[in-house]
């Protein structure tokens, strides 16, 4: 994949992490801009699709079709499901908390942190410090 800047995963749209980046990622898709990165099927992305209950292809169609964040989210709002702010806050620190919690997880973690020159970096933990790291919001 080529470097892309979508919005940070920590910008929130209607309560939810990730949900800019998401909308990000959609229109870069339908651009060709991914370079064949399936991001519908992998990640923070599938995590919270399923969250959300979208149909990836319904969702992606609705962010490149409608004007603005405010209608996607109204479109998220009438076709996904609906959950409390308690539950959707849950959901935000399990992902903003995530890191890698196996060996092998670790072992890919430092590899991709020392390939966007962070070899020896204590301070990044999560994958979401990573993706921050790697795209240059965090020094």
């Amino acid at each position: 994949m080529q470097k892309l800047r979508p919005r940070s995963p920590y910008e929130k749209l209607g309560g939810y992490v990730h949900l800019p980046r998401l909308i990000d990622k959609a229109k870069l898709n339908r651009k060709g801009l991914l370079d064949g990165y399936n991001y519908k099927t992998v990640g923070f992305d599938k995590h919270l699709l399923a969250f959300l209950r979208l149909n990836p292809d319904k969702f992606e169609e609705a962010a490149n079709e409608l004007d603005d964040d405010a209608a996607i989210l109204d479109w998220v709002k009438k076709n996904g499901a609906k959950h409390s702010p308690e539950s959707i806050e849950h959901w935000n620190a399990t992902m903003i908390a995530r890191h890698p919690d196996t060996a092998a997880k670790k072992a890919r973690f430092l590899h991709f942190l020392k390939e966007a020159g962070g070899a020896g970096r204590k301070d990044i933990r999560t994958y979401f410090d990573l993706i921050e790291f790697d795209e240059g919001r965090l020094k």
